[in-house]
């Protein structure tokens, strides 16, 4: 097995988040990533930021209860590092304070105009990324990252950085040049076979002919059916007697009640990040019939988040459904997706039906 490694690096405001920074850069070690990230940012530092960004392979983002240092022009330097990495499309991943307006009065802004760009940040923040998380307490985030970074490298594949001398490295070079032997064998071939009784490795390049030939072609993600029904949890806040819980439940819908659940949210065309906005947008209106099961005096939920292997799943089905297509990009270079031929006259035809059943 190869060790491979990833680079990480690790936005945040500060010495506000100190304790944090030091637990996340602790755990991702512990983990086998290398992390990076500035701590202090001056004019001067935000070239040298940037050369750490494209080099990274995955983006952390971590926001407490401030927004940060400004810049010249008036955005703070956390804001513009992510701003960056999303340009240079790197695997975002958030994690917030649960609570920002609980932590010390030390840690929080001064001024009124500050606060402003800090709730609008984090707004945004849960707005664009679909894999966002909240903790409370600093001993909290080595678990949320053992949980997590797994799934950021499944979900979003990076080439990494391998030990260049260890042995495995050395077969990975050996099964290469064998490779490339073989392809100028095939080359050969391609401008004529020769009649001669063929060597040892014309037999192999032969073989690699056929395996090429009758190896089966990969399987495709089957397309549903608009009545299948596919189940997924979420988090969600639930409010009962000036009291909350964070609940997780279980959520059954058919793919025709996502489609008119989520179809709507790309017309017109929205970028990737919103999948996660417009379902969690979603929930955040349905949610107390599911909670009722076990709060059944609550009468107020907030805070949905659909748990994040789920919204893939969903992303990849409606996606593999030609319900929504890519149809561009906007200013940030961001694919932008959008309600395919099909998947509008689906939408129309159940909107239409559900019209008629409710006779408005």
């Amino acid at each position: 097995m190869i060790d491979k490694r990833y680079h990480v690096f690790i936005s945040t405001t500060g010495a506000d988040m100190q304790a944090e920074r030091s637990v996340l850069a602790q755990t991702l070690a512990s983990l086998g990533f290398f992390s990076w990230g500035l701590e202090t940012r001056t004019p001067l530092t935000t070239a040298f930021a940037r050369r750490q960004i494209d080099d990274c392979d995955y983006f952390v983002l971590m926001l407490g209860s401030r927004y940060g240092e400004l810049s010249a022009s008036g955005v703070s330097y956390v804001h513009l590092e992510y701003i960056y990495a999303i340009t240079k499309q790197k695997p975002v991943f958030v994690i917030l304070h649960e609570s920002p307006e609980t932590r010390s009065p030390d840690f929080q802004e001064k001024t009124q105009e500050g606060q402003v760009k800090f709730q609008d940040f984090r707004r945004q923040l849960q707005r664009e990324r679909d894999m966002v998380v909240t903790f409370r307490e600093p001993r909290e985030l080595e678990v949320i990252l053992r949980h997590a970074m797994p799934q950021l490298t499944q979900r979003y594949p990076s080439l990494g950085w391998v030990r260049p001398n260890d042995g495995p490295m050395q077969a990975l070079q050996a099964e290469n040049e064998k490779l490339r032997l073989k392809v100028q064998q095939l080359t050969t071939l391609g401008r004529g076979r020769s009649t001669a009784r063929p060597t040892p490795v014309d037999a192999e390049v032969e073989q690699a002919f056929v395996d090429i030939e009758e190896k089966p072609a990969p399987l495709e993600v089957p397309v549903v059916r608009g009545d299948e029904v596919v189940a997924f949890d979420y988090r969600v806040h639930a409010y009962q007697d000036g009291n909350f819980r964070e609940l997780r439940p279980r959520r059954q819908m058919s793919w025709n009640e996502l489609l008119m659940a989520m179809g709507p949210g790309f017309r017109p065309p929205a970028p990737e990040e919103d999948f996660a906005r417009i379902i969690n947008d979603y929930l955040n209106i349905s949610a107390l019939g599911d909670v009722k099961d076990s709060m059944p005096r609550a009468h107020a939920t907030a805070r949905c988040q659909i748990n994040i292997r789920a919204l893939h799943a969903i992303k990849m089905q409606l996606k593999n459904n030609k319900w929504i297509v890519p149809v561009g990009r906007d200013e940030k270079h961001r694919i932008l997706w959008g309600l395919s031929p099909q998947g509008e006259s689906q939408l129309n035809k159940l909107m239409a039906g559900q019209r008629l059943e409710t006779g408005s």
